[in-house]
């Protein structure tokens, strides 16, 4: 399908502007870069309420982990409110609850629950397994202790977008040996599923469309502790991981799935082999492509349209399930 005509106008913007990559701006100023790109991601709806909270985690030494976490309960939600954990997007490297603000309001609207949006610490400070670490320790805290903030644990859904994705993916794998967490549905939006970067997609969309095969190395070699380093895929990583590699995972009684993925995006076909693999473990799986947007449409819904709607569509999906 051809490129929608607002997307079409973005890459023509992209084109005449070369802004610089965030590869070649380094963590610090990519960060700063993609949170003064607020305005690219719309205005989201007003909420009941919306709470800061920090969840607290002792370890066998007597630490103590906190990580903050953001509640959003939207209006016409019961006092005890079925549950999305969502985990943001940025390659675990960029954005933060800040950055996910609106696609966090647009999903308590649209799925009419609350939405629990995790600060896990993010890459290169926490290389993997510490933003896994994090979504799990909030999930689980959620899921242990979330009555007392009006939580119902018991209809818990995870989703996530890109890096997020990734990550959704993993607490709900890791939830499957965990008696305390019962994931009812996982949604992973056009999610990062492998290092490997030879899918056809990669080929197809490796630069020119908003997320490029070369900063999708960046990210990786930032998750895995090798800042700095040029960074080339599977031969580097062939222990990779099966809570950072999807396609090493053991699928077998995972949740019902739901995955999006976007038809102009390198992360396409891997998205769609992380739907095929939970299908042929005999999971409950449906797919979504959006055949003519690219990476990241859902969170930059300011410039869109599609962005707002398919988030109200995934919103009624996860009623639908937690219902």
């Amino acid at each position: 399908m051809t490129l929608h005509p607002q997307a079409q106008t973005f890459v023509a913007l992209l084109r005449e502007l070369q802004p610089p990559r965030w590869e070649d701006l380094g963590v610090a100023k990519a960060r700063r870069g993609f949170s003064a790109l607020v305005d690219n991601f719309g205005a989201g709806p007003a909420m009941a309420s919306v709470e800061d909270q920090v969840v607290e985690e002792q370890n066998c030494d007597g630490q103590v982990s906190r990580i903050p976490v953001r509640i959003y309960r939207p209006d016409d939600v019961s006092e005890l409110a079925p549950v999305v954990m969502f985990f943001h997007g940025g390659g675990w490297v960029l954005g933060d609850v800040e950055s996910h603000d609106t696609t966090c309001r647009r999903l308590a609207a649209a799925s009419r629950a609350a939405v629990v949006s995790v600060e896990y610490r993010r890459s290169p400070e926490s290389p993997f397994p510490g933003p896994v670490h994090d979504c799990f320790v909030a999930t689980k805290a959620v899921a242990k202790n979330g009555i007392s903030w009006g939580l119902d644990a018991s209809r818990l859904a995870v989703m996530g977008d890109s890096a997020g994705g990734n990550l959704a993916a993993a607490v709900a794998l890791l939830a499957k040996d965990d008696p305390d967490v019962a994931v009812k549905y996982a949604v992973l939006v056009y999610p990062v599923v492998s290092p490997a970067f030879d899918s056809e997609s990669y080929r197809e969309f490796e630069s020119g469309f908003g997320l490029t095969k070369r900063t999708m190395q960046w990210f990786w070699g930032n998750y895995f502790g090798r800042a700095g380093e040029d960074f080339f895929g599977v031969d580097r990583v062939s222990d990779a991981d099966p809570l950072a590699d999807l396609m090493k995972a053991d699928f077998s009684d995972f949740p019902p799935a739901h995955v999006l993925v976007a038809g102009y995006d390198v992360l396409r076909d891997e998205g769609l082999a992380l739907a095929d693999k939970i299908e042929a473990s005999g999971g409950d799986v449906t797919r979504e492509n959006a055949s003519d947007m690219l990476h990241g449409f859902i969170h930059f819904a300011g410039q869109f349209e599609t962005g707002v709607t398919a988030m109200q569509s995934l919103g009624n999906r996860i009623a639908n399930q937690l219902s």
